[in-house]
């Protein structure tokens, strides 16, 4: 007799739908988080483009999800992964300290965030580089920061970073920012020093970061006294222990239905080889990854 129905990996968005949706369908559900609940989606200062919502911050959001998939009974257990096997019809998932057996399993376990791979910044890593602004951020107060960047993510940090350290930076390595017109807009009201086509050429200091040396659109180098930097300059996922059909960067193939090409395993979120990354886009391939799965355990039992 397996352990669950379901093992789901990841408690982000597409995860925490995943169970909510499993539970409801009457299996029973355990989620593995390795990190923290919400997932990346809780580092959000703002959200103000999730429906039901004018503004929410991640964390808060992330915490309904929480309590609405534990309301439905899902399990939800801090572990890490390491390997998931195939054992007959059904699947093996070792984690650090034991192992489980389970009908399916759905992997959900969101992006990690890419490094610049520049000089100085893994020697200052919590020394003043850092990954999440509304989680660092309130260490810079009254001092001047950079954000590196060019998305949404970048300049919502470097707008939430304006509300609590003394001066921001928005270093793009891109010509334009892609954020949407809102937030550019918002960048300008908050005052925020923009400068795009930026290379990052290497981050300095003593025991602390204390400047960034850059290369700015004219060619011209220019150093930045600054005492914090954000990066957010993409991400990649965190499927380097599962075994299936992945695209080169490492996001897994799966089909209409959230299969992947191995029997009972499925995949949902930023995980997946898709076009966008939103927590609307997580929460219905959740959802749809959980019914599919609900109905291959259901065949499964009449086989």
């Amino acid at each position: 007799m397996n352990d669950y129905d379901v093992v789901i990996i990841g408690a982000g968005p597409a995860g925490l739908t995943a169970s909510l949706y499993c539970a409801r369908y009457g299996l029973k559900t355990v989620i593995i988080e390795k990190g923290i609940i919400g997932g990346t989606a809780s580092w959000a200062g703002s959200i103000q483009n999730y429906p039901g919502y004018l503004d929410i911050s991640g964390l808060e959001l992330m915490m309904k999800f929480e309590e609405q998939a534990k309301k439905a009974g899902v399990i939800i257990e801090l572990d890490t992964v390491q390997e998931i096997r195939p054992i007959e019809n059904d699947k093996e998932i070792i984690l650090s300290g034991k192992k489980i057996k389970a009908g399916a399993v759905i992997v959900a376990v969101g992006t990690k965030s890419k490094w610049l791979n520049v000089k100085g910044e893994k020697q200052f890593l919590n020394k003043g580089v850092h990954f999440c602004a509304t989680c660092d951020g309130p260490l810079y107060q009254r001092k001047p920061v950079c954000v590196i960047g060019s998305d949404n993510r970048a300049t919502e940090e470097a707008i939430y970073l304006s509300s609590v350290t003394k001066e921001v930076f928005l270093l793009s390595p891109q010509k334009e920012l892609s954020a949407d017109f809102t937030k550019q807009k918002m960048l300008l009201e908050k005052k925020i020093d923009v400068k795009l086509g930026v290379t990052i050429i290497e981050l300095f200091g003593k025991e602390m970061l204390e400047g960034i040396k850059i290369k700015n659109n004219l060619g011209e180098e220019e150093i930045l006294n600054i005492n914090g930097a954000f990066i957010f300059v993409g991400t990649q996922p965190n499927t380097d222990f599962i075994n299936v059909k992945k695209t080169e960067q490492g996001r897994i193939i799966v089909d209409n239905s959230m299969q992947t090409n191995e029997k009972g395993l499925f995949a949902c979120g930023d995980c997946i080889e898709k076009e966008l990354n939103q927590i609307a886009t997580c929460i219905g391939e959740g959802a749809i990854a959980a019914h599919t799965t609900a109905k291959y355990i259901q065949n499964k039992d009449v086989q």
